[in-house]
């Protein structure tokens, strides 16, 4: 079809509509509904077709295609804002209060680079977050994509705040293979997609993921459980898999660099205002409390990203730039430019509850309330109140924490707990469990009544699930997990102890032997093999934090990801002394890797090159 020839009917507007309707039905692809609907309202409003940016299905090499995804951003047809909306969320909601939270020098933002990790899956949603993204990134001088910056402002604004940030873009796509062909085909959609724009692809497959059944119940994010496919599973394991991914590309041009705060990341999924909405619904069927009914949070907390156990002061972020959208500005925008998408045909059922949510009960309420209008005006004053009762309680039930005499455990401040002293507890039990308990209102509650209904009673259990126990002993309440499955048996034996000549090519650390330097006055002490639970939270210094104080070695497995119930069993190598008894090595387990893990020698006991050290050979038992 030629667009000349359609420029020419612009005067019979009502022909050149029929034309393009003909043509479309004599074609018989279903790609050109969209295409053929872009040039009818280009015509109606009197707009030259000449003009029109079709659906690139033309070979083009990669340079051509940055600078094209690059430089024509404003070329878009974007009646909705699509575009100007998500530049307004990666600014203020992203990029700036990240920024406004480390110490830098001046105008030293053109020297932070972030990382962006798309979450592509090929839908309606998903497409328009790519093609807004890309359309925002302006190439610098090589022809790489990875050396980018993305506009953050518009070009009349003139006002404070950052402007421009390096950027590297990437996309992840999951494929679930619960589709069939189907499935195959959307990641062949997005693999396009990228090789169109020159950006790096990364794609995981459910079948290539090795689920052990045995961790079927757990509830730790970093744990996949069990090998059938569920939505929550799947959940988990994109999560997992995006920190990953993050990690790995925001570290890996900085393994020498553990305080630099130049590189951090994002992952940024398509979720909108629609999406919002049903969040909201969810949460009131669940029973969630009043300070939770809100909305999806635009920006995460902030989170630390890690590989193969190396240290590093670099964070990354979960965001979601289109929260201020709603559907159908998305799909008006797609359409509007005749960009395509793939149609997840299992939308449209109810087989989950938020596809009911979306499918049956929101258009019912619309309908109840008066117009999307008014609904939507109702999700908003919901959103609004819960978020200020939120943060009302949040602040009494932080400085109630903070008078607490410990941390480690709750204490009550009589026979009565007021609502402050719930929030205070549910904040408690999250922090110190390291977010693997989230206690329902429900659990809050049943803790409630025994306090308050037996006040004599100054010692019992509650079982809150997960195999977690809350503990009452006087006024102080504890959080138990139950380990009672745990083998007794110690996991590692000490094979064998010699004194060598440490070689400057010998490995200090790994899995079976470890060179040890031992000090004098410990000559003629025995090294065993324990359990943290049995010599207590000794102090320890590993090698990366030499020159500093010493920290707990719970502290040392809280930021190696060990979870909390599995701490107390972590395997350390001692020796003992005339008056105390010292950590000498600590076993890191890499649970969440499924590789065995390492051993981890305490800087005092560190070796030095060419000295006589202490050789000790290990053994799984």
């Amino acid at each position: 079809m030629s667009y000349h020839l359609l420029s020419r009917l612009r005067p019979l507007r009502a022909s050149a509509i029929l034309f393009t309707n003909i043509v479309s039905v004599c074609s018989g692809f279903l790609w050109h509904q969209p295409h053929h609907l872009s040039l009818q309202r280009q015509l109606i409003h009197h707009q030259d077709a000449s003009s029109y940016v079709p659906v690139q299905r033309f070979s083009m090499s990669n340079r051509d295609l940055v600078s094209s995804a690059t430089d024509r951003g404003h070329e878009f047809v974007d009646d909705g804002n699509i575009i100007s909306a998500v530049r307004s969320s990666l600014r203020d909601d992203l990029i700036q209060p990240h920024i406004d939270t480390i110490s830098t020098n001046n105008d030293s933002s053109q020297d932070i680079t972030v990382v962006l990790l798309l979450a592509v899956s090929g839908g309606r949603d998903s497409v328009a977050l790519f093609h807004a993204v890309t359309a925002l990134l302006r190439k610098n001088n090589d022809d790489s994509i990875l050396n980018t910056t993305i506009c953050l402002s518009h070009d009349n604004d003139s006002g404070d705040g950052i402007k421009e940030i390096q950027c590297e873009l990437h996309v992840a796509h999951f494929n679930h293979e619960q589709r069939g062909d189907n499935s195959d085909e959307d990641e062949a959609f997005v693999q396009r997609l990228c090789a169109e724009r020159g950006i790096p692809f990364h794609n995981y497959s459910w079948s290539d993921e090795e689920f052990s059944s045995a961790k079927v119940g757990q509830t730790d994010e970093n744990t996949m459980s069990g090998i059938s496919f569920t939505q929550d599973i799947a959940r988990k394991w994109r999560r997992r898999k995006l920190r990953d991914l993050l990690s790995d590309l925001v570290l890996q041009t900085n393994k020498n660099t553990i305080r630099d705060t130049n590189r951090w990341g994002a992952i940024l999924t398509a979720h909108h205002g629609d999406d919002s909405d049903e969040t909201i619904l969810l949460k009131l069927l669940r029973g969630s409390h009043l300070s939770n009914l809100r909305g999806i949070e635009a920006r995460s907390d902030k989170f630390d990203l890690t590989t193969d156990m190396s240290p590093s002061t670099c964070v990354g972020y979960f965001a979601k730039p289109m929260l201020q959208l709603r559907k159908n500005d998305i799909t008006n925008f797609l359409e509007s430019n005749a960009l395509e998408w793939r149609e997840d045909e299992s939308n449209a059922t109810n087989k989950y509850k938020r596809n009911k949510v979306r499918n049956e009960l929101i258009p019912l309420m619309r309908e109840l309330a008066g117009g999307e209008e008014a609904l939507q005006k109702r999700f908003n004053n919901i959103d609004q109140q819960s978020r200020a009762i939120s943060k009302d309680l949040k602040e009494r039930a932080t400085s109630y924490l903070a008078s607490m005499p410990s941390q480690s455990e709750f204490w009550l401040p009589g026979d009565e707990v007021d609502i402050i002293c719930e929030e205070a507890f549910h904040i408690w039990a999250s922090r110190v469990t390291d977010r693997q308990l989230q206690l329902s209102y429900d659990q809050i509650n049943r803790i409630k009544f025994q306090v308050e209904r037996y006040p004599s009673r100054l010692q019992w259990t509650i079982d809150v699930g997960d195999l977690w126990r809350v503990q009452r002993n006087g006024h102080i309440l504890a959080l138990l997990h139950d380990t009672e499955n745990i083998s007794d048996s110690l996991p590692w034996c000490i094979v064998e102890t010699k004194s060598v000549l440490f070689d400057v090519n010998d490995q200090i650390e790994s899995d079976t032997e470890l060179f040890i330097s031992i000090p004098p006055e410990l000559e003629n002490s025995t090294l065993t093999i324990k359990r943290i639970k049995d010599v207590g939270n000794l102090r320890f210094l590993p090698q990366w934090r030499e020159g500093r104080s010493p920290m707990k070695i719970k502290e040392l497995l809280r930021g190696q990801k060990i979870p909390l119930h599995h701490r107390d069993e972590t395997p350390v190598m001692c020796i003992s002394g005339e008056t105390d008894e010292q950590i000498v090595a600590v076993h890191i387990e890499n649970l969440e890797k499924r590789r065995d893990g390492k051993w981890i020698i305490q800087s005092y006991f560190h070796p030095s090159k060419g000295n006589c050290v202490t050789k000790v050979k290990l053994a799984k038992t």
